[in-house]
């Protein structure tokens, strides 16, 4: 009986292990599970906020909310470059550096970019290179084209700085004019005056006062003469150039220009180029003859063509102003021609004088002065025309006599050169006067009038008379020539010192029983390297060169560059790239000189 006992509670020992080992198990799978559930539960909060991270992040892709860095270098030096580099344009004016010491010329094609800006960085110069190559205001030079196209453009080069001269002319050269190939010569003669009564045939009376020239080939255009009562040629006062086109029957153009000259005739008249080539020239049917007076001291004299062309005015009486009509069907050129009125309309005591269009916000405008003409009152009158209406705009605030006009190349000032009656009420003798002339400048964007302003020349201005004036292209010089053989350089924004005073100081060279005029034309220019320049003819036979970026003592200044015979009659620089002379001058015995291969002026 005890053994059974003894196997019954050794079962139920093993019994309680193993119930034991179970509930062991369970607690460690509980356990088990229960980490499980924790892991899972610390997973899922882990990918919830991995979720809304990425929801709440800013993505590296989003370009609506990243901005490229850009260095503080590249941000100062960048808004110096790009708006320059964007607004490069080749149409302006030329303009220039407005420092006085020192000074830098621009000629205006490309604002000038500062390359060296505060950053030495590769990549900003890369860009300001790469810009700078794009942008279509690069200079070319145009002969790298031009010379196999025109090959009268390129035989320039090979002509001998020594003049051509010829003796063709009829007396001292009033005015040359040139355009492409052709180069047209005005000149008074012996006894070229208006007509007189009773006067009798002069023997020195000869043609030649309207010549063209082709090349060095010239033909004497017939104009502005009379056979009868005995033949008669009348001094040209004035010529010029008026560009056209006229288109042939078979659709080719046939003239690309017309002359125009006014003579002691009394007439305008105009001319075409003939069929032929020996650069004749025909003559076409000049305007009505209204306004143009045949009374003493009324001739026409000044002719000024409007800039790009339509219209052109003559001084006269009063302002003649011709304006082209349109053609039709190939017919020929006319013209309608109106008077403007510039002096009163009773007595002839006054004529118009010096004209100068305007051009830019003055384009429409035209600014005249008038002169005495047997009037010994001293009284001018100065005014602007609008063409477009054919009528008077505006009234300058001006009394005396006009002795010059100067208007700058941007239509924005007018300089008027007038002179006072003396005090035994006549008007100046040339070379004995105590007359006062007086130089006034006006903003003329104003369209109003107003003197802005005003300078008066006390020392030897009264002396001599004016016989020219012009602004330099960047609008800040004004020249000033006078008889006495003298150029007067003022800053027009300082006109209370002159800047300058430069004088042909040459022995004069105006043949015995002529008469003396000074300083007859002046030219600006720009030189290689940008510099200003201004050009003069004077008594002393002598075309000179000033640069008033020098000091006035320097050796250089008034370097001649052309000398001829007698005093300089007049002068024209031209384009050589068009088929122009560099230079061609006319003195006051008739000769005309064609300088080529001078280099540039």
């Amino acid at each position: 009986m005890s053994s059974p006992i003894r196997m019954d509670s050794t079962t139920s020992q093993m019994r309680r292990d193993m119930d034991r080992s179970q509930d062991i198990l369970n607690i460690d799978t509980t356990d088990d599970e229960m980490d499980q559930e924790r892991d899972l539960e610390d997973n899922g909060a882990e990918d919830e906020e991995e979720e809304m991270y990425n929801q709440t992040a800013p993505s590296l892709n989003d370009f609506r909310l990243w901005k490229p860095f850009v260095p503080k270098s590249m941000e100062q030096e960048e808004p110096v470059l790009l708006p320059d580099l964007a607004n490069l344009r080749i149409n302006d004016q030329p303009r220039f550096s407005t420092k006085r010491d020192g000074i830098q010329y621009f000629t205006g094609r490309a604002q000038a970019v500062n390359v060296t800006a505060k950053s030495t960085k590769l990549h900003s110069f890369h860009l300001t290179t790469e810009l700078l190559r794009r942008s279509r205001a690069r200079s070319k030079r145009p002969f790298d084209y031009f010379h196999f196209q025109n090959p009268s453009s390129w035989l320039h080069r090979m002509r001998s700085p020594a003049p051509s001269t010829f003796k063709t002319s009829a007396g001292a050269i009033n005015k040359i004019v040139q355009y492409k190939d052709r180069t047209i010569v005005a000149s008074s003669v012996v006894g070229g005056y208006p007509d007189e009564p009773e006067e009798s045939e002069n023997a020195y009376n000869q043609p030649g006062t309207l010549v063209a020239w082709k090349g060095l080939e010239h033909v004497v255009i017939k104009g502005h003469s009379r056979k009868h009562p005995f033949p008669k040629n009348y001094t040209v006062n004035d010529v010029a150039i008026y560009p056209t086109s006229q288109i042939s029957d078979d659709n080719e153009e046939a003239a690309d220009h017309i002359i125009l000259s006014t003579g002691n005739d009394y007439k305008l008249q105009i001319w075409q180029q003939s069929e032929d080539e020996d650069g004749s020239y025909v003559q076409l049917p000049s305007p009505p003859r209204r306004g143009y007076k045949q009374a003493p001291g009324l001739q026409p004299i000044d002719i000024t063509v409007k800039p790009g062309g339509g219209m052109f005015a003559v001084s006269g009486r009063q302002v003649i102003l011709h304006s082209e009509r349109p053609r039709r069907n190939g017919g020929h050129r006319s013209w309608d021609s109106v008077e403007l009125s510039l002096t009163p309309q009773e007595g002839n005591g006054h004529r118009s004088g010096p004209m100068k269009w305007g051009c830019g916000p003055t384009g429409s405008l035209l600014f005249a002065s008038s002169e005495s003409c047997g009037d010994n009152s001293g009284v001018g009158y100065h005014k602007a025309f609008d063409v477009r209406r054919r009528t008077e705009y505006f009234e300058f605030d001006l009394s005396e006599d006009g002795d010059a006009l100067a208007v700058d190349a941007f239509g924005e000032k007018a300089a008027f050169i007038t002179v006072k009656r003396n005090d035994d009420d006549m008007i100046e003798d040339e070379d004995r006067t105590n007359a006062q002339r007086t130089l006034r400048i006006y903003d003329v964007r104003r369209m109003d009038g107003r003197r802005q302003a005003e300078v008066a020349h006390q020392v030897k201005l009264e002396s001599s008379e004016v016989k020219c004036a012009s602004f330099s292209p960047d609008g800040i010089y004004l020249a000033v020539g006078k008889l006495d053989g003298r150029t007067l350089v003022y800053d027009s924004r300082f006109m209370d010192e002159l800047l300058y005073d430069f004088e042909h100081h040459g022995p004069s060279l105006v043949s015995p029983g002529n008469d003396s005029y000074g300083i007859t034309h002046l030219e600006w220019r720009v030189l290689h390297q940008d510099r200003l320049a201004l050009v003069t003819g004077g008594p002393d036979g002598c075309v000179r060169l000033w640069q008033p970026h020098w000091a006035p003592r320097i050796t250089e200044q008034g370097r001649i560059i052309a000398q001829v015979n007698a005093d300089v009659g007049y002068f024209t620089i031209g384009d050589r790239f068009q088929g122009e002379h560099e230079l061609v001058v006319g003195d006051g015995d008739g000769a005309i000189y064609f300088f080529d291969g001078i280099g540039n002026i």
